[in-house]
């Protein structure tokens, strides 16, 4: 047993020697390196995503228990008939105080306007130079009223071509109370 582990362990010794020797690995050399190719992506323009892409409705807080909807048609002299519906009715049949709605009506071309054009004042639609029309409504409990604008007809400023890509909306807010 003596003789057989020097044996044994000269056998691994020269194992673990040989090997590294009789491998096929190549001597790595600055020749022999290969070069690192550096890909660049070359970025893809993208389209301009717009921040509105449906019918604004921008509707004040205090404004509670009504229904409101807009609507837009295209009349045949290249202007836009926006239409906003309030109904108040309820199934209690509640009557009282009204409420002054001032409705600030609007259209545009998404061209005249940046792509992050989301306007919550009427300030806003006036600073963007594109049309409006501020329209004063009265609605009482269980009533059903609509405002209305053609525009660019019934604005004082700006322009609309329904030829090109066009958004509108409306901004509701309270302006006080009638008995």
């Amino acid at each position: 047993m003596k003789k057989i582990l020097p044996v044994a362990l000269i056998l691994i010794a020269s194992l673990v020697f040989f090997s590294g020797c009789t491998s096929d690995s190549t001597k790595i050399t600055p020749e022999t390196q290969s070069t690192a190719v550096i890909y660049t992506e070359t970025p893809v323009p993208t389209e301009e995503q717009y921040v509105v892409t449906k019918p604004l409705l921008v509707i004040g807080e205090d404004i509670y228990s009504t229904k409101i909807s807009i609507d837009a048609k295209e009349s045949g002299s290249n202007s836009l008939i926006v239409t906003v519906k309030f109904d108040s009715t309820n199934q209690m049949g509640k009557t009282g105080a009204g409420m002054d709605l001032m409705t600030t009506i609007f259209a545009y071309n998404y061209d005249d306007v940046p792509a992050s054009f989301n306007p919550q004042t009427k300030e806003e639609i006036i600073a963007a130079g594109i049309p409006y029309k501020t329209v004063l409504t009265t609605l009482y409990p269980n009533n059903v009223k609509s405002s209305g604008a053609d525009l660019p007809g019934d604005s004082v400023q700006g322009s609309l071509s329904i030829n090109k890509a066009y958004n509108y909306g409306a901004i509701i807010v309270k302006e006080g109370e009638r008995n």
